[in-house]
């Protein structure tokens, strides 16, 4: 598995985000089981329209920092507090 530690988070949500309204539900699951239990989620939208995979999925992330924060590894459910805690989620 690639070490996807250092890519970027989208600023937001694609429109074809499995995570968005009414997208991919079948898939949402899978991949909400694999970034709380393995590693972050790369945004899959560049491969959509071939282009370079290089920034993590917003929505994943954002579903990632609510359990983390739920689970009271983060003190509040942000990026920034991702961000200080990295080494303690890995």
């Amino acid at each position: 598995m690639a070490n996807v530690s250092n890519f970027p988070v989208m600023k937001k949500t694609c429109p074809s985000c499995p995570f968005g309204e009414g997208n991919w539900s079948e898939v949402t699951d899978m991949v909400k089981g694999r970034c709380i239990t393995k590693a972050s989620q790369i945004c899959h939208h560049p491969r959509l329209h071939n282009k370079r995979e290089s920034h993590l999925c917003r929505g994943a992330r954002d579903f990632q920092i609510t359990i983390f924060h739920r689970l009271g590894v983060l003190k509040e459910p942000t990026d920034k507090c991702w961000r200080e805690n990295a080494n303690r989620i890995k």
